[in-house]
């Protein structure tokens, strides 16, 4: 998180969690994707499963993501 602020070239700027979508350019889009990610780990991991596992796993994952945004607002 901190070399996103301290890295002024973004094509250095690298999240390994964010593998496999778009490098982003400044931390809402980041923010952006990491809710996507977790909708996308959400929908694999509660693929045959009922609609409440899917919505708890969903939940879990953008609390995730609330939190990431609450840190980098401080």
């Amino acid at each position: 998180m901190r070399q996103f602020y301290a890295e002024d070239d973004p094509s250095k700027r690298t999240f390994p969690s964010v593998h496999g979508f778009k490098n982003p350019r400044n931390m809402d889009e980041y923010l952006k994707l990491k809710a996507k990610q977790a909708e996308y780990i959400a929908k694999q991991e509660g693929k045959g499963k009922c609609g409440t596992n899917l919505s708890s796993r969903m939940q879990h994952g953008l609390s995730k993501v609330r939190k990431l945004e609450d840190f980098a607002r401080y």
